[in-house]
């Protein structure tokens, strides 16, 4: 980032203090109603803006779809460029990745953190210099941003286990691969599952934690199966841990037509391609959709009204596809590689 741009970024925050420009115009407050004010200090079109995207990793393709529609969004407009970094799941790195985002002058962060707390010091530095911040998928434990993009994680998490355990009569054993500790996501999906375990006491439940990588819900659930092989049903807490785990299913002994036939069923989160291609083959019986590409864009454009003055709200909850055989038809893309998101 050039100098021209950091002194730029610094001019129009000060420009905030100006008469006749409200002071809430990056206010972070915790009412969801609450809104960022309703005035710049200059035209959108009229300057060029730069835009931080501060990624937790890429260790997961979910992660490296969102860049990739943050990326195509960004293209959209002419006089708004781009600086990505990724953190691959350090916290340390993280914090390292933010503040060189900001020494290079962003006029803007976004930011996927690696975990709940990993974000406060950036949060609190950017609201001192009046940065607009956008949080995406990725809770985080301060309220000091703008706006927050994301799905509900507990909610979903309860609707897929929920699913489950009706599916095989609210009874047996089960095993949950969960997803990467001390992540948002993670935090809040487990929390969904510790509440409909409470409600089934009649339930057995094996848990262990993945990554939300193929690989690891390969690893895990070969682990797990080795030790305990007899589930009535597993879940997954996403889509392509789910595929692998249906890997080591078959490795295990364990026929498609075993699958089919609920033995044991299976049900996961996200639409993972690979993992709708399951579905759809009638291994897998049921997921619930947390779209990356419907993230990145949204994330993009929320920080181009923050750009343009508009409001925007505290929150902004992405709505949630249920899918089953009976529709993944609308949501699987057959001729793309299971590692393409449509969504």
């Amino acid at each position: 980032m050039s100098a021209k741009q950091g002194s730029s970024r610094r001019q129009f925050v000060a420009r905030l203090a100006a008469p006749g420009v409200t002071a809430a115009l990056f206010s972070r407050c915790s009412d969801e109603e609450d809104t960022v004010g309703d005035h710049t200090a200059m035209a959108f079109e009229d300057r060029e803006w730069t835009i931080g995207f501060s990624n937790a990793s890429e260790t997961n393709t979910w992660r490296t779809a969102l860049r990739e529609s943050i990326e195509e969004e960004v293209a959209r407009h002419d006089n708004v460029s781009l600086l990505i970094t990724d953190a691959n799941d350090s916290p340390a790195k993280q914090v390292s990745d933010m503040e060189d985002l900001l020494t290079k002058g962003v006029d803007g962060l976004i930011i996927g953190a690696a975990n709940l707390y990993v974000a406060n010091p950036i949060l609190d530095e950017c609201e001192r210099e009046g940065i607009p911040v956008v949080i995406v998928d990725r809770k985080v434990s301060s309220e000091k941003y703008d706006t927050f993009v994301s799905t509900d994680h507990m909610y979903g998490a309860v609707r897929g286990l929920t699913e489950l355990l009706n599916r095989i009569g609210g009874e047996g054993k089960i095993a949950i691969i969960e997803g990467l500790p001390g992540a948002g996501p993670a935090v809040e999906r487990n929390a969904g599952y510790d509440t409909v375990l409470e409600e089934h006491p009649n339930v057995e439940a094996i848990r262990q934690a993945g990554d939300w990588s193929r690989a690891s819900g390969q690893r895990v659930m070969e682990n797990i199966i080795t030790a305990h092989p007899d589930f009535d049903g597993i879940h997954f807490d996403n889509g392509e841990m789910a595929v692998g785990g249906i890997q080591a299913l078959r490795a295990a002994g364990i026929t498609d037509e075993m699958m089919r036939a609920n033995q044991p069923c299976l049900t996961w989160l996200d639409g993972y391609n690979g993992g709708l291609k399951m579905i759809k083959a009638g291994l897998g019986k049921y997921t619930i959709l947390h779209p990356p590409r419907l993230h990145g864009s949204l994330s993009v454009n929320s920080m181009i009204q923050i750009f343009k003055g508009e409001p925007v709200p505290k929150r902004q909850p992405i709505a949630l596809d249920e899918i089953t055989q009976a529709n993944v038809e609308q949501f699987v893309a057959m001729d793309e590689p299971d590692d393409y998101w449509t969504r």
